[in-house]
């Protein structure tokens, strides 16, 4: 492809040069890349977390408890790539976990749960998670405000 060579006024001439430009336009395009947000996995359940002042954060790929005020049980995971959710009831929360633990790489079990339930309904879940096979469990919390 031939490049038309503009003439100035004092008699050099310009070539417009293509090579940076798609550089530029390729660095801006990996940069929008990564600077995308993405879908908050906690976004379509309503808990309000206890506060902690521990700022501490673990795995997102690990798999996650969730029992939100009115005692709905959710159990989130990542499987190729992808994040699930599913609902389960308390009764079939152990089957459920130990099913996914199973497939899962990491033992771990993130449990977040409301901070208006009561002490015993945290416990249970602990309990049934370690049952199901979980070799650690974390609790979520959310950082003070």
């Amino acid at each position: 492809m031939k490049l038309n060579r503009i003439k100035r006024r004092n008699g050099n001439s310009l070539v417009l040069e293509l090579t940076p430009l798609i550089d530029v336009v390729f660095l801006l395009l990996i940069f929008f890349l990564v600077a995308t947000s993405f879908q908050d996995v906690k976004s379509g359940i309503k808990i309000d977390l206890p506060q902690s002042s521990i700022r501490e954060m673990s795995d997102v790929n690990n798999i996650q408890v969730v029992v939100t005020k009115s005692k709905e049980y959710f159990i989130t995971y990542r499987e190729k790539g992808k994040t699930h959710r599913i609902k389960t009831s308390k009764r079939d929360l152990e089957k459920e976990l130990r099913e996914k633990l199973e497939k899962s790489q990491s033992k771990d079990v993130i449990i977040s749960a409301d901070k208006n339930l009561n002490h015993g309904t945290v416990v249970d879940v602990m309990t049934i998670s370690k049952e199901a096979g979980a070799q650690t469990l974390d609790i979520d919390t959310s950082s003070e405000k």
